[in-house]
């Protein structure tokens, strides 16, 4: 559970999940789920091991019942003044995992639908998500996410938009390369976009050019689409760094702007 998380784009995390089996990050080593979850495996509320998905039950219903922050002003985070709590599901892991059931979210559904709160849900497995909404039909406070890090990946795209849901996003962090997002943004209804360089110790292996984040910019800007700038490349996470003025306020505006 992550009450009041560092992550920008949201109040809060929590993990009816945990581990996963695998992604580009962590081919690389830069993935800071598993780095941590190794550290702290086996430990009580942890898996055995980052790859060895695990699901906790009661975690889910727990933050259901979290206070709702409905028209509440967030002092370190104004972007989310006056939204309901805005909660990232599983970031210590992925959703849609392949050696987890399909369905085993499947029983908390009713329990998100009953919660006053925005749920969000970024996988990097937007099949799996798209045949999972298929057979159980997602409340209107899920957004669903995928996370898209270069070119090749954004074939990625088009089963999330197959998914049935009121808000879909795309995180482009860490931004690993030049992405063209015009073609993408003039074939289907994505609501938000998240850009931000690779953060932790690995983080110059992919350094993030501002031209890629500046062109992702205007290609958002050309469409209406709101965009959160969440950070540069660093060794830690929220920095600024050398991202302008210009593109660091874009994050003043977008969730209140998706909300529909």
């Amino acid at each position: 559970m992550g009450q009041h998380t560092d992550i920008g784009w949201c109040d809060d995390t929590v993990n009816g999940e945990m581990g996963c089996d695998g992604c580009e990050l962590s081919a690389e080593g830069s993935c800071y789920a598993e780095e941590l979850t190794n550290r702290r495996a086996g430990q009580t509320g942890w898996p055995a091991a980052f790859n060895q998905p695990t699901v906790f039950p009661g975690r889910i219903a727990e933050a259901a019942r979290w206070r709702d922050l409905t028209g509440t002003r967030r002092p370190d985070k104004p972007w989310l003044n006056g939204l309901p709590r805005v909660i990232f599901l599983d970031d210590m892991g992925d959703t849609f995992t392949e050696s987890l059931s399909l369905d085993w979210l499947a029983p908390e559904l009713p329990i998100i639908a009953a919660s006053p709160h925005q749920w969000l849900l970024l996988t990097k497995r937007p099949q799996r998500l798209a045949a999972f909404a298929r057979q159980h039909p997602l409340p209107r406070n899920i957004w669903v996410g995928t996370s898209t890090l270069e070119r090749a990946m954004l074939g990625r795209v088009k089963p999330l938009l197959d998914t049935a849901a009121t808000i879909h996003f795309l995180s482009l962090e860490p931004l690993w390369g030049p992405l063209d997002l015009a073609p993408v943004l003039a074939t289907g209804p994505l609501d938000w976009v998240i850009v931000g360089g690779q953060s932790g110790r690995n983080y110059q292996h992919h350094t993030m050019a501002l031209e890629w984040a500046e062109a992702i910019v205007a290609d958002c800007l050309a469409f209406n689409l709101p965009i959160f700038i969440k950070q540069d490349s660093h060794a830690l996470s929220g920095r600024q760094g050398r991202i302008p003025d210009s593109l660091w306020k874009l994050k003043e505006l977008p969730i209140t702007a998706v909300t529909r």
